[in-house]
């Protein structure tokens, strides 16, 4: 008799007001600090993403970079630069510079070009 009374205060014990709540609470922190692990793992997933796309970003620039010294350090190269930079040119050449006739310009100038008297009576037309 005394173990079935024994198992009984057990019993209520356990499915206690006092112990739900308790347990419920312990639920209630264990699931807030799962949350914020759930955060952290998302934030460092998208910073891992950002480091990934700059990494391929600096490997093509480095790509670039290279090939372009190696392409100064060839004679022709540094000329182009030069030429490029400075518009240097060797003796006995020539700069030409092409310009393009601008048909708007021209017939803007020309519509300018008309009297007050011929606007003045224009205006009337």
């Amino acid at each position: 008799m005394f173990e079935f009374q024994e198992k009984r205060r057990v019993k209520r014990f356990i499915y206690s007001k006092i112990t739900l709540v308790i347990l419920v609470i312990l639920v209630v922190l264990l699931l807030n600090a799962v949350w914020k692990v759930y955060q952290k793992q998302d934030y460092t997933k998208d910073n891992l993403a950002k480091a990934a796309a700059s990494l391929n970003s600096l490997q093509a620039r480095e790509k670039m970079l290279s090939s372009e010294i190696e392409r100064l350090k060839t004679a022709d190269g540094i000329e182009g630069e030069i030429r490029a930079k400075y518009g240097l040119v060797k003796p006995g050449e020539e700069v030409i510079i092409v310009v393009d006739k601008d048909d708007d310009f021209t017939s803007s100038q020309g519509a300018s070009k008309a009297s007050f008297w011929e606007e003045f009576l224009g205006m009337f037309k």
